[in-house]
């Protein structure tokens, strides 16, 4: 019986680790700043987390998310109360990175899946509660645009966030599995969970 491995917070939080989630932030600093330049309704600020997440544990993507959230609101405050999901996301994608979700790509599908319901039932209650709908991003449009035909706050909110936040998260992921797959495995190991995509890093992924 193969003995499962157990996880240290400490660990997770190696030198690396912490070298890792300045870069990390930046990315989802451009990534944000991106998504305001351009009007788009897809937020693009999870890719680093999501990185730090699926080599790191969820811990230390946790952390990645908030830090990341709270340099995004310099520049746009009125996301900071969506540090909660931001959380969520390095928290979710962490666990499922230790249940090796991101090694193929039907575990991925089901990864995507997952993290955008969390990610919706995280965001649409600050989105209706704090904003009532409409927020400055872009995507919060379509929500009033639904609600002004008559459609409910609630299935309106939900249903929009739903949509665009499963599109954000198939760029997300699909992209930093990418990366991750050209990482020399000498490298990967380095990382707490690295020694997940060792064997899929140099071979065409299932």
């Amino acid at each position: 019986m193969i003995e499962k491995k157990k996880h240290s917070i400490k660990e997770d939080f190696s030198t690396l680790a912490l070298l890792t989630m300045p870069i990390a932030v930046a990315v989802n600093f451009v990534g944000s700043q991106i998504h305001h330049a351009l009007s788009l309704p897809l937020f693009l600020d999870t890719i680093g987390t999501f990185f730090v997440s699926m080599l790191c544990g969820p811990w230390v993507g946790a952390l990645t998310g908030l830090i990341g959230s709270l340099v995004n609101g310099i520049t746009n405050p009125s996301g900071i109360p969506f540090a909660l999901t931001s959380i969520s996301v390095g928290l979710v994608a962490g666990f499922l990175a230790r249940a090796k979700m991101f090694d193929t790509w039907w575990k991925i599908v089901i990864s995507i899946v997952l993290t955008s319901l969390v990610s919706t039932i995280v965001s649409a209650p600050i989105a209706v509660l704090v904003y009532g709908g409409v927020t400055s991003s872009t995507d919060s449009l379509f929500a009033a645009t639904l609600m002004a035909s008559g459609v409910n706050i609630w299935k309106a909110v939900i249903g929009t966030s739903l949509l665009f936040t499963c599109i954000d998260r198939i760029i997300a992921i699909v992209v930093t599995r990418l990366i991750i797959k050209v990482i020399p495995a000498r490298n990967l190991i380095k990382y707490s969970l690295g020694n997940n995509y060792v064997k899929n890093s140099t071979s065409k992924t299932a």
